[in-house]
C-alpha cells in the first residue's frame, strides 16, 4: 500500500530534495572537481639493444619477456591547472633527454617545466638511454650499436612528448582518492663484511615498505587509473636476462591492468636506492613480488579511501649538490691503465673534461619537484637514485599524512647517499660514481643540502 505523507511532511521532504540532500542525511557524490586524461604507448625497441643497469652484460638484447611502457596522466584542478604525470618502464632518461621532452611539451602544449612530472621504474631489463650511465654501457659498444641507442633515445623522447599531448586531449571529468598500504620484499642491501659495505642483504638496515596509492576514478565511478609507488630497486632479475622486462613493477602493472580492464597502472619508484627486492634472481620471483605489490595496491583499493582535493600547486627547481675534492690529473693518468675496464674509461672521461674545461665540476644540479594536491597529498620527486634515509627523514619533517617521496624522476645521474650512508662507505657512497662519470663521491653536506632545497620548493606550494 502506498505510503501517505502530511503536508508538513511533504514541505520537509521537498526542502531536503531542494538542498541537495536525502532524507537520512546521506548527501549524494558532489560533482568532480578535477579533470583526469590518460595515454599509453609501447616503448619497447623494435630491434636488439644494448640493455642498461649491469655493468656483467657483454651484447646487445635478445627478445622480450614482456613489452614496456609508458602512461601519462593528465590531471586538471578546478581553477583550469592542468599538469601531467608521466610514468615510463625504463631505468631512466639523463637531464638533457628529460630537457627535450619538457621543452617539446612546452613548445606543443603550452605545458610549464613544474607542470611536468617524468618518473622511471628504474628496471634493470630495459634498454639503454643515450648519455645515462655512459661509463657504464659504453666502454662495449661498438659504433654501430651506439646508434641504435641514439636512434631509440630520438624516437623514445618523441614518443613521450606526443604522449603527455594524448593525455591532455583526454580530459574528462573526475575524482581522485588516496590511501596507503605495505608490502614486504624490499630488503636493505647494504650488508657489513670485515671489507666493508658490500651489496648483499642487511635484515637490520632501514627500508621503507608502505605502497602509497592514487585512485582515479571517472564521473561514472570507474577505475581509470592507478598510482603506486615502492621503494625497492627493480633488480629481482639479474644480468644473465637478455629479454626486455619491466621487472617486479611491469609485472605488478600488468597484473592491475589484466585485474581492472581499461583502467592504467603506473608505477613510481620510492627511495629505493639501498634496497633489493628479497629474494631474487629468477623469473617466478619477479612475478612473485609482483603480485605481492599488485594485491598490496588492490588492498587499498577495495578499502576506504580519502578524497584528494585540489587546488594542484607546483614547483620545480634544482639544488646544487657538492662533490668532495677530486682526483688531481695525476691521479687520473694512473687510472687509464687499471685493470677495470670501466675504471680506465672514467679516468679518460674525466681527463676530457679537464682538457676542455680546466677543471672538474664541484656540484651537480639535482632537480627537485613537488606537487601540492590542496591539503590532501603531496608528492615530492627527486632526482638519482635517493637511499632510503631521505624518505625517513621527510616523512618526520613533513609530516607523513599524504606525502610520498619519490626517488627517480626527471633525472637518473647518479646515487645520493646520505650522511650517514657516505660515512659508512660502500657501492652507494662513491663506488657507483664510476659509471655515472662523476668526479668522485658527494662531499658530507649532500644530504642537508638536498634536504634544504626540498623544504625551500615545499614552501613554494603552500597556499597564500
Amino acid at each position: 500500500m502506498a505510503r501517505r505523507f502530511s503536508r508538513r511532511q511533504f514541505l520537509v521532504l521537498a526542502a531536503a530534495a531542494a538542498a541537495g540532500c536525502a532524507p537520512h542525511g546521506h548527501r549524494p557524490e558532489p560533482a568532480p572537481a578535477w579533470k583526469a586524461g590518460l595515454a599509453k604507448v609501447r616503448i619497447t625497441p623494435d630491434r636488439p639493444v644494448w640493455m642498461q643497469g649491469y655493468g656483467a652484460r657483454t651484447k646487445p638484447s635478445e627478445g622480450i619477456l614482456h613489452d614496456l611502457c609508458a602512461w601519462a596522466l593528465a590531471l586538471e584542478d578546478a581553477s583550469g591547472g592542468r599538469a601531467v604525470l608521466v610514468a615510463a618502464d625504463l631505468i631512466g632518461m639523463p637531464a638533457s633527454a628529460a630537457k627535450m621532452v619538457a621543452d617539446e611539451a612546452r613548445r606543443r602544449y603550452g605545458l610549464p617545466r613544474d607542470r611536468l612530472m617524468l618518473a622511471f621504474s628504474h628496471t634493470h631489463g630495459g634498454p639503454s638511454v643515450t648519455n645515462l650511465l655512459r661509463v657504464l654501457a659504453n666502454p662495449r659498444m661498438t659504433p654501430e650499436q651506439q646508434r641504435d641507442v641514439d636512434d631509440y633515445t630520438r624516437g623514445l623522447v618523441d614518443k613521450v612528448a606526443a604522449l603527455v599531448g594524448e593525455a591532455l586531449a583526454d580530459l574528462r571529468p573526475a575524482r581522485l582518492s588516496a590511501g596507503q598500504g605495505e608490502a614486504p620484499f624490499a630488503a636493505n642491501r647494504r650488508q657489513k663484511t670485515e671489507k666493508g659495505y658490500v651489496i648483499g642483504v642487511n635484515p637490520d638496515g632501514p627500508t621503507d615498505h608502505t605502497v602509497p596509492v592514487l585512485r582515479v576514478d571517472g564521473d561514472d565511478g570507474r577505475l581509470r587509473a592507478v598510482v603506486f609507488l615502492y621503494a625497492c630497486h627493480n633488480t629481482t632479475l639479474g644480468a644473465n636476462i637478455y629479454e626486455f622486462h619491466g621487472d617486479y613493477a611491469g609485472f605488478a602493472e600488468s597484473a592491475l591492468e589484466a585485474r581492472h580492464p581499461g583502467a592504467a597502472a603506473m608505477f613510481m619508484t620510492g627511495c629505493g636506492g639501498d634496497s633489493n627486492p628479497y629474494p631474487r634472481g629468477t623469473l617466478d620471483l619477479a612475478r612473485q613480488h609482483g603480485e605481492t605489490l599488485a594485491g598490496a595496491v588492490d588492498a587499498v583499493l577495495s578499502g576506504a579511501m580519502r578524497p584528494v582535493h585540489g587546488p594542484l600547486r607546483t614547483a620545480f627547481g634544482t639544488v646544487d649538490l657538492p662533490f668532495a675534492p677530486p682526483p688531481d690529473r695525476e691521479a687520473l693518468q694512473a687510472q687509464t691503465t687499471d685493470k677495470n675496464l670501466f675504471v680506465q674509461w672514467h679516468a679518460r672521461e674525466l681527463l676530457a673534461i679537464l682538457d676542455r674545461d680546466g677543471r672538474l665540476p664541484a656540484t651537480y644540479p639535482a632537480p627537485v619537484h613537488v606537487w601540492r594536491f590542496g591539503k590532501d597529498m603531496m608528492i615530492v620527486a627527486l632526482g638519482g637514485e635517493v637511499v632510503v634515509d631521505y624518505a625517513l627523514r621527510l616523512k618526520k619533517e613533513l609530516g607523513p599524512g599524504g606525502l610520498w617521496v619519490a626517488g627517480y624522476c626527471n633525472d637518473v645521474f647518479a646515487y645520493v647517499p646520505s650522511r650517514r650512508v657516505l660515512e659508512e662507505g660502500g657501492y652507494e657512497a662513491g663506488g657507483a660514481m664510476t659509471y655515472y662519470g662523476h668526479p668522485g663521491p658527494f662531499a658530507t653536506e649532500v644530504e642537508e643540502t638536498l634536504v634544504r632545497g626540498v623544504h625551500d620548493l615545499v614552501a613554494r606550494t603552500r597556499g597564500r
